[in-house]
């Protein structure tokens, strides 16, 4: 970075209304990898809603069907409805900070390169929450009907979890886990061994296409969905998402409800020197999961 280009760029950054110009100007960072895609609507139905609105979801129950008899008098069946509210559940926010002479020096790039980067958090943290609570729903305790130990992950053990779902709510909508935990898929897809006589029958067009892409795009009738790693800094390097899980999700098994756009603020503290530059962003955002059912945690390590 030159003399004159830092110049330019302290002259735009000591002005407020300016700051946002900077998005012209070009700085290269090595930025963590996130979840671009709109996945979140694989694993639960979507909804928007505006702060402060109520969501009220109605339970009817109590019309059954019974045998005619003809000239008698039939039992009725008295019809129930049962409300279940829901206001805001929880929310989030990202709040960074800066002294005056880094954002003047370009040292810390430029003010949208930041907002792309808290959003692109924002979105990873919407991902890490539904991905969790669902692989965490299920446990040996609670229920060894939605829940398996598989290490590593095996056909039968997969079929099992997708056939558990298919029963209980209808239709297995995705098999989401980490590309780590889903990978031996790419051994076992390609093939079926018969349980009686031992034969291995081989599935061309499935071979084919993990020779080609190193990966499988749908297996036993439902979309494989893998998640790339994310990683909260290229420092630390940690995971953000579980290793040992694989989670089966049936069709419209919960909800994930935003309220509002994101809203931000930006501001600068005056007090300290040099002077500090601030910028935040949150929103409110709810979860319901209520076909918890319809959800099948496999542990895979």
């Amino acid at each position: 970075m030159d003399k004159k280009f830092k110049e330019a760029y302290a002259a735009m950054a000591k002005d407020p209304a300016q700051r946002h110009s900077l998005a012209s100007l070009i700085v290269e960072y090595i930025d963590t990898n996130h979840i671009t895609e709109n996945i979140i609507s694989l694993f639960l139905d979507t909804r928007h809603m505006e702060p402060g609105d109520m969501l009220v979801k109605k339970v009817r129950s109590g019309i059954e069907v019974r045998t005619l008899v003809p000239g008698s008098i039939h039992l009725a069946s008295e019809i129930t409805v049962t409300d279940r509210l829901n206001y805001m559940l929880d929310g989030v926010d990202i709040k960074v900070r800066a002294n005056q002479w880094e954002l003047e020096s370009g040292e810390i790039g430029t003010v949208e390169s930041i907002r792309k980067e808290m959003m692109a958090q924002l979105s990873d943290a919407y991902i890490r929450r539904i991905f969790t609570a669902g692989a965490n729903i299920w446990n040996a305790v609670n229920t060894p009907l939605n829940y398996a130990v598989s290490v590593p992950l095996t056909a039968a053990a997969l079929r099992t979890g997708i056939d558990r779902v298919n029963y209980a709510v209808g239709k297995a909508k995705a098999v989401v886990g980490t590309r780590l935990a889903l990978a031996p898929i790419t051994q076992f897809a390609g093939f079926h061994v018969d349980a009686t006589t031992a034969n291995v029958w081989g599935n061309a067009e499935a071979i084919s296409e993990i020779y080609k892409t190193g990966w499988l795009g749908q297996w036993y009738g439902v979309p494989i969905v893998a998640l790339d790693q994310v990683w909260n800094d290229p420092v630390n390097n940690a995971p953000q998402l579980p290793n040992n899980r694989v989670g089966i999700w049936g069709e419209h098994v919960g909800e994930f409800i935003t309220y509002g756009e994101p809203k931000w603020k930006e501001w600068t503290h005056w007090d300290p020197t040099p002077p500090d530059w601030l910028i935040e962003v949150y929103q409110q955002f709810g979860m319901i999961i209520d076909r918890a059912d319809g959800i099948y945690v496999i542990r895979v390590a």
